[in-house]
């Protein structure tokens, strides 16, 4: 009788597939040791036999790509998403566009609409189909535009970017996913009568020289209402310029209090009881009326915009905290380093400024309640250098007297404020409606039209590279067309009406001599 074959024994290190006492199926992986002199070991289940071997199959297929999965359930997207914003993106990323942008769809939209998820689902197959279905979310359901889904798209992508590279998961999905296309919607800058009637408009109206400013030299309007006295070169004025070092902006508050949950309680927006006998705002008899607000179901119809919530531990509305920080209106550094610039402005636009400062200081020894707005030393206990114009700390001028355009109070002026007096002109002029960013179009393409080079307008507008200004800024109008059409014609015919004009001049040259002769 044959000696039965003994069985392989299980080699040291190698994989484990055994059934547990209730039923399922588990494979044990082993990855070494851990620098705490453990073993590293992962545990994959199934119901077959089969499907653990195909589990261990994959799993050693992203070992041998660089990737190993983590230990247990791992991160949700939301808490990588959170610890990316937070700690990551706001180490690199201007505070003005943290606060208005990043922060807005992280936790408006990215968070709420995939922070379940966990990140090992996003190295499965599906996980494209998953960001697909949540970008036809916002559209349909949100109703956000293109361009605004477009931005969550590459803020996501960046975020995942980063969990590749720490390992987090093996690949990015997001490079497999083509986000919407945003409209292109091509932009119409004032026209150049349209131009003259606004300036003629704010001649001699308090603040005008902020708009002759902003259709002459372009500048963005938290450039023109941050502009201060000192960066303005106003003692020749033939040659005069405005250095743009500094815009305003409006950041948010922060709490500065122990409880920003209690502290925001008045504030906090919760959906009222499905019963409107339990809604004590309902039950009040004096005072505004109250309408009771509920969630919305899923696609709703009823509301262009439906009604938002708190969360249940909101921690916002610091606005209202009595002990507020870090928030208001204050300036900040330019976006990059070449709209850091100094734009030499025409002469007539000089002349108004000078006018300008004349009246503003007119108004100061006048106004009784003049406050100004400027580095208050009792309440920042930085003291700014004497080449310093802004205070890094507060970030508020040192001399409160500084803006250029202020209120009547010397306070600045407030970017919605500044918007409304330009539609309010627009309106009197009858004139179509713009936005104050327009005129920088209207800067660029009459440059252009002039004959500017396009590398001097770059340099002008403060745009990293010629190629944006030709291509976002520069506009076709009938006066560019015209002369095109002329240059072409005289170009493709320039042979035949010189023929035609020879011939003229003989025939008249022939006639000269026969009347000479009949004489």
């Amino acid at each position: 009788m044959a000696k039965r074959p003994k069985s392989r024994r299980r080699q040291r290190g190698e994989d484990r597939i055994y059934q547990r006492t209730d039923g399922r199926w588990t494979c044990q992986i082993f990855l070494g040791t851990r620098s705490d002199g453990k073993p590293d070991r992962r545990y994959l289940y199934g119901s077959t036999p089969e499907e653990v071997i195909e589990k261990r199959q994959k799993f050693h297929e992203q070992v041998a790509a660089g990737f190993v999965p983590t230990k247990g359930r791992g991160q949700t997207v939301g808490e990588w998403m959170s610890h990316w914003l937070h700690h990551i993106a706001k180490a690199e990323i201007r505070e003005n566009t943290w606060n208005r942008s990043y922060r807005s769809k992280v936790e408006g939209h990215i968070i709420p609409g995939l922070g379940r998820l966990r990140m090992k689902s996003l190295a499965e197959q599906g996980a494209e189909q998953r960001i697909e279905e949540f970008y036809a979310r916002l559209r349909d359901e949100a109703g956000l535009a293109p361009a605004s889904i477009l931005q969550i798209h590459r803020i996501l992508s960046r975020a995942l970017k980063v969990a590749t590279i720490r390992g987090l998961i093996p690949r990015n999905p997001c490079q497999f996913v083509t986000p919407p296309a945003p409209d292109q919607t091509e932009v119409l800058p004032p026209e150049r009568d349209e131009a003259t009637a606004i300036l003629e408009a704010v001649a001699g109206r308090r603040n005008g020289a902020r708009w002759a400013l902003g259709l002459a030299a372009g500048p963005r309007q938290g450039e023109a209402l941050g502009l201060m006295w000192s960066h303005l070169d106003l003692d020749d004025l033939d040659h005069a310029s405005v250095r743009i070092a500094w815009e305003l902006v409006r950041l948010p508050w922060r709490h500065g209090c122990d409880n920003p949950h209690s502290c925001g309680g008045k504030r906090h927006r919760f959906p009222c009881p499905p019963d409107p006998a339990d809604c004590a705002k309902a039950q009040r008899t004096s005072g505004r009326r109250h309408i009771c607000k509920r969630p919305c179901p899923p696609r709703c119809r009823e509301h262009d915009k439906c009604p938002t919530f708190c969360g249940a531990d909101c921690v916002a509305h610091a606005a209202s905290c009595p002990q507020r920080q870090g928030g208001g209106l204050v300036l900040t550094e330019p976006k990059s380093k070449k709209s850091r610039r100094t734009v030499s402005i025409p002469r007539e636009v000089a002349r108004l400024l000078v006018a300008h400062r004349t009246a503003q200081k007119t108004e100061r020894l006048a106004h009784p309640r003049w406050v100004g707005w400027g580095h208050d030393k009792d309440a920042c206990d930085r003291r700014p250098r004497a080449r310093e114009s802004v205070c890094p700390k507060c970030r508020l001028p040192v001399k409160p007297d500084s803006l250029v355009f202020a209120q009547p109070s010397g306070r600045p002026v407030d970017p919605r404020r500044d918007w409304q007096e330009w539609t309010d002109l627009l309106e009197e002029l009858g004139l179509p409606h713009y936005r104050p960013h327009d005129g920088r179009h209207f800067t660029a393409t009459t440059a252009l039209e002039a004959g500017v080079d396009v590398v001097v307008v770059q340099e002008m507008l403060g745009h990293a590279t010629p190629g944006f200004t030709q291509e976002v800024y520069q506009h076709v109008t009938p006066r560019l067309q015209k002369d095109a059409a002329e240059r072409i014609g005289g170009a493709l015919w320039a042979d035949s009406l010189s023929d035609s004009v020879r011939a003229a001049d003989l025939r008249g040259s022939t006639r000269k001599r026969t009347g000479s002769t009949r004489d």
